[in-house]
């Protein structure tokens, strides 16, 4: 339950909001700033079809109001880059976590990624077409709903990897976009791990709701805390949506989770730390099999011998 406005924990339960104006072919730019620095998540508002002739579209960021450095920083960075035109001055709103859910749900619209997933926000209707996967999420406040890189980065390879009757680990499963659309996608099982209470209960309810709950099981705590309820158990895909340097201190652990054949796909990475990732999943013995990228955000897809 939200705590009252006045308690000492009002504030970490309420966002700011950070609106720039942003000429089209900014967008991209504008977006991929605002991911950095948002923990919140970012979105971008598409104009309606009376507005398509519009040249400019709102992107929008979310930052905790806790974090007055943060604020500062993207608020000066977005001045300055507004001198030559492209984008507006920003405007920075602080939004109770009431207001925030609904702000972003209006820029949270049905998406294709990949070749036939769907992602389809839980208060959306949307009409399936012939081969498509429909995964329908409420974030809450975890992480993944396929609006970021990362997870559209993990998305892509899970279509190319997923295969009927797999088992799969998700760690940092957030939302559990990704373990869910690999059930839907035909994996016999998919266990997801993360750290965030609130992320394992958001996950558990977006599993009942595609009805992949007897499939799909959710645990709090990491691949150390579970290693005595997985017994050592390896899956044959193992999604990694983190950060870098977690990927690189967890290297040997995930290593270890993926079974002889299998692949791990290790995405939250920015492409100038991919190098080092990589190092560190080869010296576990692992192979880089691909390497996918999006803007500056790359995800590396490793096989296992």
């Amino acid at each position: 339950m939200m705590a009252t406005p006045d308690s000492d924990s009002a504030d970490d339960q309420r966002l700011v909001e950070v609106s720039v104006q942003v000429d089209l072919d900014a967008v991209d730019d504008i977006v991929r700033l605002l991911e950095r620095h948002c923990p919140g998540g970012t979105a971008v508002e598409e104009p309606g079809d009376d507005r398509r002739a519009e040249t400019r579209v709102t992107v929008k960021g979310y930052i905790p109001a806790s974090d007055t450095d943060t604020q500062r920083k993207v608020e000066i960075a977005l001045l300055l880059l507004s001198r030559d035109g492209s984008i507006s001055e920003p405007t920075l709103t602080t939004l109770e976590q009431k207001d925030w859910t609904e702000s972003w749900k209006a820029s949270f619209k049905p998406m294709r990624i990949g070749q036939r997933t769907v992602i389809v926000p839980t208060w959306h209707t949307y009409e399936s077409h012939p081969g498509q996967v429909i995964v329908r999420i409420d974030p809450g406040m975890a992480f993944g709903t396929g609006l970021h890189s990362t997870t559209r980065l993990c998305i892509i390879a899970a279509e190319r990897l997923v295969r009927t009757g797999m088992r799969i680990l998700d760690v940092g499963t957030g939302s559990g976009i990704l373990a869910i659309l690999s059930v839907l996608l035909g994996a016999e099982s998919a266990l997801g791990l993360d750290t965030d209470p609130l992320a394992v209960q958001t996950a558990r309810e977006n599993a009942a709701v595609n009805g992949v709950d007897n499939a799909f099981s959710i645990v709090h705590g990491t691949l150390d805390d579970t290693d005595e309820q997985t017994a050592g158990t390896q899956y044959d895909l193992v999604l990694a949506n983190i950060l870098a340097e977690v990927i690189i201190d967890m290297a040997s652990g995930l290593a270890k989770a993926v079974a002889p054949g299998g692949a791990l796909v290790a995405s939250g990475i920015l492409t100038s730390k991919a190098d080092k990732v990589a190092d560190a999943l080869v010296a576990e013995g692992l192979a880089i099999e691909e390497r996918i990228t999006e803007g500056e955000w790359t995800a590396l897809i490793v096989r296992k011998a």
